[in-house]
């Protein structure tokens, strides 16, 4: 996998995370934004850990 697909599906996922958690919080303050992307960041870093990873792990076999 080609590092523009794994920023740009890391991105999406930092993202959607980020939004569904400000919208099922049902709290549209800024701090709740602000503690929301950082998760989604957290969130984000092990995905993308996670999807390299497993790229690697099947260009072995």
């Amino acid at each position: 996998m080609d590092k523009k697909k794994l920023t740009s599906q890391t991105l999406a996922a930092i993202f959607l995370y980020t939004l569904f958690s400000v919208i099922l919080e049902k709290d549209y303050s800024w701090d709740t934004i602000i503690n929301e992307l950082k998760e989604g960041v957290i969130f984000g870093i092990v995905y993308a850990v996670v999807i390299w990873a497993w790229n690697k792990y099947k260009k072995k076999q």
